[in-house]
């Protein structure tokens, strides 16, 4: 006689959904440092615990070829060669899953279509509502990366359902087979 012991993990067990606040990784990059302060400030407060700052694209960079970030928050202009576009592309090019928000003093509508064209997720005007637009981006990232990875689940799940009848189908073919003739 033979058993067959089968257990089917249940979600939640198999899978943890929970993208929450704390746990997205966030690079900021300004070359202004009172702003980055500021800012870096209000994304703790409003939850996030893992914010990493750069005043450099260099560092930025190379924070990201030893772990990749969730989302990067780019300033535009930082004040030499470089600027928040070449930041951009070598981001994308290590880490192209990353969400990237461009912020910028600028309103140069030519420079916000620039930052889209090559890739950013946004662009933020830096003003009087910009911690509050930063925000709302930050919250609608997040609710996107859970619904995006709890339906990657549930196609997982789904997947296992169907192996499993025809591996009960298979193997319920082969024991008939055994017994007729």
């Amino acid at each position: 006689m033979c058993y067959i012991y089968i257990k089917i993990v249940t979600m939640e067990e198999q899978f943890t959904l929970k993208k929450s606040e704390e746990d997205t990784l966030i690079y900021f990059m300004d070359d202004d440092l009172i702003y980055l302060k500021v800012v870096s400030h209000d994304l703790e407060k409003q939850g996030y615990k893992n914010v990493r700052s750069f005043s450099n694209a260099l560092d930025i960079i190379e924070a990201v070829k030893e772990k990749k970030p969730d989302i990067a928050l780019l300033d535009y202009h930082l004040g030499g060669k470089t600027n928040g576009i070449d930041v951009l592309r070598k981001i994308k090019t290590l880490s192209p899953n990353t969400f990237n928000i461009f912020l910028t003093a600028s309103d140069d509508i030519n420079v916000a279509i620039e930052t889209m064209k090559c890739g950013a997720y946004d662009y933020v005007i830096k003003g009087d509502t910009a911690l509050l637009r930063i925000n709302h981006l930050l919250r609608n990232i997040c609710n996107h990366s859970r619904a995006n990875k709890k339906s990657k689940v549930v196609l997982w799940y789904k997947l296992s359902i169907v192996l499993l009848i025809v591996l009960v189908t298979v193997l319920l073919s082969f024991k008939n087979s055994l017994f007729v003739g």
